[in-house]
C-alpha cells in the first residue's frame, strides 16, 4: 500500500510540473502569441487544482483499501490536460487576429548539428569486450542476452542520432535568431545525453554479463550497475530542465520581436499537443509539443511503416 501511494504521489508530482516543462507560447499543447501568455494563467491554475484533487482522491482511496489507481490517476490526469488545451483554444478564438510567418535556420542544413562519434567509442568498445568474452568462454545463448541488448542499444543511439538532426527545427518566428540560436544548443546537447545514456545503459549491461558469467559477484556490483545508470539518468534530467522545451531557456532574447507570431497549426495538434498528423507535412519526426521530445508525424506514410517495425522487434524480443 504505501508503495503504490508513492507512486500516486510521483504521478501527481510529474503532471504538476508537466505545465511548467512547455515553451511560454504553448500552454498545454495550443501555441499562442507571446504577449498573450500571461492570459491562460488561470487555466495553469485550474489545471494544477484539478491533478491535486485527483492526486488526494486516488491517495486516500488507496489508504481505504482500493488498489489499482495508478493507472486510473494517469488517465484522468490526461483528461484535465486535454480539458485544459480546450480551454485555452475556447480563449484564444476571443483574441484579435494577428500576423503570423514561419521562419527556417538554413544553416541547419548547411552546417548541421552533428554527433561527436568519438563518444560513441567507449559504447562500441565495450559491446566487442563483451562478445569477446562471452565468444572466448563459449557462453551458452541463452545468457547472451547482455550482449544482444547491447547491439540493440548501440543500434537504438547511432539511429536517434542520425535522425534527430534532420527532424524539423522548432523555431519562432517571433525571435527568430535567438529560436535559432537556443535550438542548435539544445539539438547538440541532446545527442551528447543520447551517447552518454547510451554507453552507461551498454556498461550496466556488461557488468551484468559479468555476474551472469560467474566472473563477478557482490552486492557492490549490483549497486555499481544502478549507479551507472542512475548517474547519467540524473544528468539528463538536469539539463532537459535546465534546457527547457525545445531549448527555450538557453538564449531567451526578451529584446527581440520581429512582430510575428509563428504560424498556427493547431488543427494538426490532437490529445492536448501529444498527437501530430498533418498529410502536408513533409517532416516525419517533429518536435511534440509537450515534454521535450520528438515524435512521428501520424500523417506520414512511413511513421506507420516504423511504428510496425518496431511492434515486428518487440514481439520478436518477447
Amino acid at each position: 500500500m504505501t508503495g503504490q501511494v508513492g507512486w500516486l504521489v510521483l504521478v501527481t508530482a510529474a503532471f504538476l510540473v508537466l505545465p511548467s516543462t512547455a515553451r511560454p507560447t504553448l500552454p498545454f499543447g495550443v501555441r499562442v502569441p507571446h504577449e498573450r501568455t500571461g492570459e491562460v494563467h488561470s487555466i495553469r491554475v485550474g489545471y494544477r487544482l484539478a491533478v491535486v484533487a485527483f492526486g488526494v482522491v486516488a491517495a486516500v482511496a488507496t489508504l481505504l483499501g482500493a488498489a489499482g489507481l495508478v493507472a486510473a490517476l494517469v488517465v484522468a490526469c490526461l483528461l484535465a490536460h486535454w480539458a485544459a488545451a480546450g480551454f485555452v483554444s475556447r480563449a484564444k478564438r476571443s483574441w484579435p487576429v494577428v500576423r503570423q510567418g514561419v521562419t527556417t535556420d538554413t544553416g541547419l542544413r548547411t552546417d548541421p548539428v552533428r554527433l561527436p562519434w568519438p563518444h560513441l567509442v567507449p559504447a562500441t568498445a565495450l559491446v566487442v569486450g563483451t562478445a569477446v568474452l562471452g565468444l572466448a568462454r563459449d557462453t551458452p545463448w541463452d545468457l547472451l542476452w547482455p550482449l544482444t541488448n547491447q547491439i540493440v542499444v548501440l543500434v537504438i543511439a547511432v539511429l536517434v542520432a542520425v535522425t534527430l538532426p534532420r527532424a524539423r527545427p522548432e523555431l519562432d518566428a517571433a525571435r527568430p535568431e535567438s529560436s535559432a540560436r537556443s535550438y542548435r544548443a539544445y539539438l547538440a546537447g541532446n545527442l551528447r545525453i543520447v551517447t552518454l545514456l547510451s554507453t552507461a545503459v551498454i556498461a550496466a549491461l556488461a557488468v551484468k554479463a559479468l555476474e551472469m558469467w560467474g566472473i563477478v559477484s557482490g552486492v557492490g556490483w549490483t549497486v555499481l550497475t544502478v549507479a551507472l545508470v542512475a548517474a547519467p539518468a540524473v544528468v539528463a534530467v538536469v539539463w532537459l530542465v535546465r534546457a527547457g522545451d525545445a531549448g527555450h531557456r538557453l538564449d531567451s532574447d526578451d529584446s527581440e520581436n520581429t512582430g510575428v507570431a509563428q504560424r498556427d497549426d493547431d488543427r494538426h495538434w490532437h490529445v492536448g499537443g501529444l498527437v501530430y498528423a498533418n498529410r502536408t507535412d513533409p517532416a516525419l519526426l517533429v518536435h511534440q509539443r509537450v515534454g521535450s521530445r520528438w515524435t512521428l508525424n501520424l500523417g506520414h506514410p512511413a511513421s506507420w511503416l516504423t511504428l510496425a517495425a518496431l511492434l515486428v522487434v518487440f514481439l520478436l524480443a518477447n
